[in-house]
């Protein structure tokens, strides 16, 4: 992942020293008397004589060339810099000393004037500009000296040797170069805690844990820069990072990648070639993704900040383009079989709180290695995963409330997992054709036994029941029967002759009912005694037949009355 990052970083730090910029410029004449502040554009040639290097001034850190963010602020970071200049200038000859601390009491003499004479000239710029700060002594940047180059080779070589040393370098296999332990990608790796510490918690063997040299340490916290502000997507209360690493050719299409999401126009653009998404973040790119030829993988890295460090939640590495795009084929199924979006949203609904009162996510754990199996097609077991369909589904059953919503979310799951081949059910072969068939072929083969075939109507049966007392006296008083649907094989066979009885006092056992009637009890002689199926399994099958209950009543009514007026 660390050599995705670098990619990344050697890219846009390209395109960041061809800055569309302006660079204004403190003037001094060869006396370092203060003439005024003048504006040219930013000339990436020039960017060794501006001492000028990415990422270099953060916050308030000293610079001799700052980005402007805040004039006063930016005039800070000047000034101190040249304050470093002079207290490193203590040991050399007296021109030296002289020349720098004359600049930067020059400087400090004229604070106010150049402070007001910068809001002058930024506010004849353009606000999206990008503007810069340094200075011209006798119209020569600092670089263009001898002194201040010596100043910037002191500071690094001051840095280095709090905790570098020459050895190869973990990210580029270079060997016996400068390197260092300081490399502060992501803020899970620090060498202030003793567990991230070889040599025994001594800092300055920091640099044999996790080594890199000085141009790789650059490059990845400039990919990291970017991949912080540009691929960084939201996914249902988490976050996580979106890495493209080239595996073969050429990095156009890395670049492209890359120069998209860097350009609003172009990321307009896209969001408008973007038909399907699997998350709810408008921004997700996975659609665009999933086209592109297996020239290069995707990483996915999904972290939670702990006030000022980060937490890796999962890291699904290496994911091929090709990959996606099976994933938003299994999607375009479901989505045809229902008429509806499907999206990792109607998996969270059931992998997000194990209680409702609870303050966080508690089962994020669960929903991740869901995430990491969908995107690596690993294996699920479904057993486990209806534990969880059912505990939401019984609390919206006893609330009467987003039930039917709630079952369909689990069916379209389901069959999206089927689809990717990340459960499979135990098919009978050769059963008897149905006049339900169309609706068993439709669902996969979750419904392809003859035990599942038989709850699943027996749900129906229930629902149409449940239906006719509440067109006839607004009530459900049959819901009491079903246990808060905890029912277990025992409940379920007695339940047929109950809701058949129930349907008579109706007079309400039509024919249709009847022929629901007659295939629920052949496949519950077809299945036996003794159902190899937990509890919630059972119940699931039941409540899908509930909500699927208009399904079922539009064949055996056919067409004159599809769900029969009655119901």
């Amino acid at each position: 992942m660390l050599t995705a990052i670098k990619e990344i970083g050697e890219i846009v730090t390209v395109k960041e020293k061809n800055i569309d910029g302006k660079v204004l410029t403190i003037m001094l004449d060869n006396e370092q008397t203060y003439l005024g502040i003048e504006i040219e554009d930013y000339d990436s040639e020039k960017v060794n004589k501006y001492l000028y290097k990415e990422g270099a001034s953060k916050g308030n850190a000293p610079s001799p060339f700052c980005p402007i963010t805040e004039p006063i602020k930016s005039f800070k970071k000047l000034d101190n810099w040249l304050k470093k200049c002079v207290d490193m200038c203590s040991n050399e000859e007296e021109s030296n000393k002289y020349f720098i601390s004359k600049i930067y009491k020059m400087i400090r003499k004229n604070e106010s004037d150049i402070s007001e004479d910068l809001r002058s000239k930024i506010n004849e710029i353009p606000k999206k500009t990008s503007k810069f700060l340094t200075i011209k002594i006798d119209r020569k940047f600092l670089g263009e000296y001898d002194i201040f180059r010596k100043c910037v080779d002191s500071f690094a070589e001051e840095k280095r040797k709090k905790s570098a040393s020459v050895g190869t370098c973990s990210v580029c296999g270079k060997f016996d170069t400068e390197v260092s332990g300081k490399t502060d990608v992501f803020k899970f790796y620090t060498i202030d805690k003793p567990g991230f510490i070889t040599g025994g918690f001594n800092e300055s063997h920091a640099w044999k844990n996790f080594p890199v040299c000085i141009e790789c340490k650059s490059l990845l916290e400039n990919g990291k820069k970017f991949i912080d502000t540009k691929l960084n997507f939201k996914f249902y209360g988490l976050n996580y990072y979106l890495i493209p690493r080239l595996l073969i050719g050429s990095k156009d299409i890395l670049k492209e990648i890359l120069e998209i999401m860097s350009d609003t126009n172009k990321v307009i653009s896209l969001k408008k070639r973007i038909k399907k998404r699997i998350t709810s973040d408008e921004n997700e790119i996975l659609e665009y993704l999933s086209e592109i030829k297996d020239i290069l993988t995707i990483n996915f890295l999904f972290l939670r900040r702990e006030q000022s460090a980060e937490r890796i939640l999962l890291l699904i590495e290496d994911v091929l383009p090709s990959r996606i795009k099976k994933i938003f084929e299994a999607k375009d199924r479901v989505d045809n079989i229902f008429i509806e979006e499907f999206n990792f949203g109607r998996i969270r609904i059931f992998f997000s709180k194990s209680d409702e009162g609870k303050k966080e996510n508690d089962l994020n754990k669960y929903f991740l290695e869901i995430v990491d199996s969908v995107f690596k097609g690993k294996r699920l077991d479904f057993s486990f995963i209806v534990k969880f369909y059912m505990a939401v589904i019984r609390k919206e059953f006893i609330k009467d409330r987003y039930f039917s919503s709630r079952v369909k979310d689990a069916l379209m799951s389901t069959i999206f997992f089927e689809n990717l081949g990340l459960i499979t059910f135990e098919e009978v072969k050769d059963m008897e054709e149905s006049i339900f068939s169309s609706i068993f072929g439709r669902y996969g083969k979750s419904l392809s036994s003859s035990v599942k075939r038989g709850i699943f109507l027996m749900g129906s049966l229930t629902q149409l029941l449940l239906n006719k007392q509440w067109s006839e006296r607004n009530s459900k008083s049959f819901m009491k029967k079903l246990k808060g649907l905890k029912m277990d094989e025992k409940d379920i066979k007695a339940l047929l002759s109950e809701v058949q009885n129930k349907l008579e006092e109706y007079d309400a056992f039509d024919k249709g009912k009847r022929a629901i009637a007659s295939e629920i009890s052949k496949y519950f002689l077809e299945a036996g005694e003794g159902w190899k199926m937990s509890v919630d399994e059972i119940n699931f099958y039941f409540a899908c037949g509930m909500n699927l209950a208009s399904d079922v009543a539009s064949i055996v009514y056919k067409k004159e009355n599809i769900i029969d007026k009655e119901e």
